[in-house]
């Protein structure tokens, strides 16, 4: 259900992060940690969280880790081995979704591919919010630092929950409206390529596209409201009909 059908309203947001084994599902990536936070977007607090590990065996025939990311994620592959079952961990996700509105993770698309149909809308913190004071959301650790918040580590699921927790609390303290700032974020959206050269590829990234030629076929890309296109310093273009 949209928030459309919601009657405009969001009281309850799911904050959740993943942590993979690679960058594509169609290379055989899976989702090897799922964090959720129910937070309270009225009260700007967080409700209940929820973090796991989900189980995963190598192959030490062939010299196969379980976490073929561990140089970035610090997940060892041998730890998945003792941790609970997908089934499990994706019923536990899904509990704790059950009073959520929407879901608002970082580079939302990303761990869109990775997880199973949670039944409800997603927004991106990084690409959807109009953060205030014209912050950029281009990365967590840099919107965290610029709002006066300490960051301690990166690259696991849970700490990247709390850090956008973190901000959503800090925007609220002064004196952001944040069921404002999300149904905002929630408006519909078209994907769109934008129209950039090699030399100006930052320009693109910069302004919330992202680029993933598995998927985009080497394009730079984001779905976003049409009334807002006027608003980028570059031309865009429409997926064909």
């Amino acid at each position: 259900m949209g928030v459309a059908e919601q009657g405009g309203k969001i009281r309850y947001a799911a904050i959740l992060d993943t942590e993979t084994s690679g960058l594509s599902p169609a290379e055989g990536a899976v989702c090897i940690e799922i964090a959720v936070m129910l937070y309270d977007v009225k009260l700007a607090q967080p409700v209940a969280s929820y973090a796991s590990l989900i189980r995963r065996d190598g192959n030490e025939a062939y010299g196969m880790s379980a976490n073929a990311a561990e140089h970035v994620n610090g997940i060892p592959g041998d730890l998945l081995a003792s941790a609970p079952e997908a089934d499990v961990v994706w019923r536990c996700v899904k509990w704790l979704l059950a009073q959520a509105d929407v879901i608002v993770a970082h580079r939302a698309d990303f761990d869109k591919k990775f997880v199973p149909d949670l039944g409800r809308p997603w927004i991106c913190s990084k690409s959807d919010i109009k953060w205030p004071g014209n912050m950029r959301g281009d990365h967590l650790v840099h919107l965290a630092l610029n709002l006066g918040l300490g960051v301690a580590s990166a690259h696991r699921a849970m700490t990247d929950v709390d850090t956008l927790a973190r901000i959503f609390t800090r925007v609220a303290e002064r004196g952001q409206d944040l069921e404002q700032l999300l149904l905002h974020a929630s408006r519909p959206k078209v994907l769109y390529y934008a129209q950039v050269s090699y030399e100006d590829r930052r320009l693109a990234s910069q302004n919330g596209f992202l680029w993933d030629p598995p998927t985009h076929g080497k394009n730079w890309y984001r779905y976003m409201p049409p009334e807002d296109i006027g608003e980028l310093p570059f031309p865009v273009k429409t997926v064909p009909a």
